[in-house]
């Protein structure tokens, strides 16, 4: 087997998407998954479980064995934000491999230290971190439908490195745009999932369209105001990474996050909800109580995050909307 170009490390919808995207273009990727029945059926079928329309393109290969992952100068974390850290600690026992950067693609804030994930694995690997980022539904992609994201990497990659890093990912239907603003970045893609519940609760309390182009709106404020005190950048919140981000997600119909407030609008339990979903990772769940956090450390109010809290804490949606049209009058 030669030599991997691309390690892609979780077999999850969107790391897989990428892989085949990239695979498409001429690399050799070698995506890594932790469960062995499910990548075996993987590599039988050829394809994967929510993807299931599309065959993996000849040079992408998948294993639960990441040796050949490890062998790739990028590595591509695609784990679940919560248990990135833990995960890539186990794995980088198993070798003395280090690749020349990383770029992660996931979405989230920390719960229990409150730091994105460049901030997290950085410590980790000793090595630069970056974040692949923006308006991108995994099937979409897997099916080559065009799509314009960020790669945003840090002042330690040189500019040279860091366009030929945007070629090498880059294709005819993924067009990637160059950022180093790599803590906005990831800022924007954590707090859109949790202003996608609310726009999902919005849809299923039946409040129409005014009601959430309003909420969307507001929310990008939100999100600006908390992305710009920790040291984000305003032009990132008003790009794909913030804007074009909140958009698809607050309203596109596979969205996790927007399906999961739609359906507790229209009164499922919090856990029926998640249940319905088939048990999926809903991030804004997890990052909704740590940008509270980050918001109170600042001085900062959060009107819709503090309503998803108090909504996934068990109280009627109704009551949600109610405190947020009544709260005291402001300028815009």
């Amino acid at each position: 087997m030669a030599k991997a170009d691309i390690g892609v490390f979780g077999s999850g919808a969107w790391g897989t998407a990428l892989a085949m995207t990239w695979a498409r273009k001429g690399a050799k990727v070698a995506l890594w998954g932790p469960f062995e029945e499910e990548m075996a059926q993987m590599a039988a079928t050829r394809r994967h479980l929510r993807l299931k329309d599309v065959e993996f393109p000849e040079g992408l290969q998948t294993s639960d064995n990441p040796t050949h992952a490890f062998e790739a100068p990028l590595w591509i974390s695609a784990m679940p934000t919560q248990v990135s850290p833990e995960a890539w600690r186990g794995l980088l026992s198993r070798t003395p491999q280090r690749p020349e950067l990383v770029v992660h693609v996931s979405k989230g804030i920390l719960q229990s230290t409150h730091q994105t994930l460049s901030q997290a694995l950085t410590g980790v690997f000793d090595v630069p971190v970056g974040a692949l980022s923006g308006p991108s539904f995994a099937d979409e992609v897997s099916l080559g439908v065009p799509t314009a994201i960020v790669l945003a990497l840090p002042l330690t990659v040189s500019e040279e490195r860091a366009k030929a890093l945007q070629a090498q990912l880059a294709s005819e239907k993924l067009r990637i745009y160059l950022s180093r603003d790599v803590l906005g970045t990831e800022l924007c893609g954590a707090l859109k999932n949790v202003l996608a519940i609310a726009a999902g609760l919005v849809d299923g309390l039946g409040l129409g369209y005014n009601a959430r182009a309003a909420l969307i709106t507001r929310g990008l404020a939100e999100m600006s105001r908390l992305v710009e005190v920790l040291g984000g950048q305003p032009s990132t919140v008003m790009g794909l990474a913030g804007m074009g981000d909140l958009l698809l997600t607050a309203t596109g119909p596979q969205s996790r996050n927007r399906t999961f407030g739609e359906k507790v609008g229209k009164g499922q339990s919090v856990e029926a909800a998640r249940n319905a979903l088939g048990g999926q990772v809903i991030e804004g769940m997890f990052t909704c109580e740590a940008a509270l956090d980050l918001g109170r450390e600042h001085g900062l109010e959060l009107p819709i995050a503090a309503e998803v809290l108090r909504l996934l804490n068990g109280e009627r949606p109704e009551e949600a909307v109610r405190r947020l049209m009544t709260r005291s009058l402001k300028s815009e």
